[in-house]
């Protein structure tokens, strides 16, 4: 059996996600979403921790994602109100048109290809379905950032390294990058990688109280 990114993590990225201003994040998210009925998923679920806001949505929510160590806390999240199912983001298990949302959270610096991801996505939406895309903003929570608390952050010139990075240079060492690495790309390249899997943009936004902000939220429709 493959072992995944996140497999062995579980404990670290829960309390990790579970912080206000992560919470925050998927409030906005699903707010951005916007409310059901229909069938949505939620891409790259993790330990299930928007599962809950997308049920009081509205919405019936497949959770899906690549880490069978991830899916089990998930799994006590959920306690059966969701379909939870272990697959690679980069060839989905369903059918064309079968999906009729998608929230993904956090997860475009984890694929290995964005644009196979969003290429996927586009194929199991159906015609007219809403997609929520919320990440770690490209500009502002880059490898490039340095956060200071009490002064401005700082840029160092690693913005258009785009890749696979796996040293926290100006983040906590024991941080995501040097647990599990993270695959940057510039804005253009992000909001392009969804221009050409065939999505409409049609609403952003820079959720929360931090300045420069940490997250970019994006809406499309298939």
């Amino acid at each position: 059996m493959t072992t995944a990114r996140y497999d062995g993590q579980t404990e670290w990225y829960e309390s990790f996600a579970s912080a206000e201003l992560f919470a925050e994040a998927r409030q906005a998210a699903v707010r951005l979403l916007g409310d059901g009925p229909g069938r949505c998923l939620d891409l790259g679920c993790g330990t299930g921790l928007a599962i809950p806001l997308l049920l009081e949505a509205g919405w019936s929510v497949t959770g899906v994602d690549v880490s069978r160590d991830q899916l089990a806390a998930a799994e006590g999240a959920v306690a059966g109100r969701a379909a939870l199912v272990c697959a690679d983001a980069h060839r989905l298990p369903f059918a064309d048109g079968s999906m009729d949302a998608c929230v993904s959270i956090l997860t475009h610096t984890d694929f290995d290809d964005p644009s196979v991801v969003w290429s996927e996505l586009r194929r199991v939406l159906n015609p007219g379905g809403r997609f929520v895309y919320l990440g770690v903003h490209p500009c502002f929570g880059a490898p490039a950032v340095e956060r200071r608390p009490g002064e401005p952050a700082l840029l160092h010139p690693e913005y258009r390294l785009a890749g696979w990075q796996t040293e926290s240079r100006h983040f906590s060492p024991t941080g995501i990058r040097s647990r599990v690495g993270i695959n940057h790309l510039p804005l253009a390249d992000l909001l392009n990688t969804l221009l050409d899997a065939g999505f409409t943009l049609d609403g952003f936004d820079e959720p929360g109280t931090l300045d420069p902000p940490l997250f970019l939220a994006v809406r499309a429709t298939a």
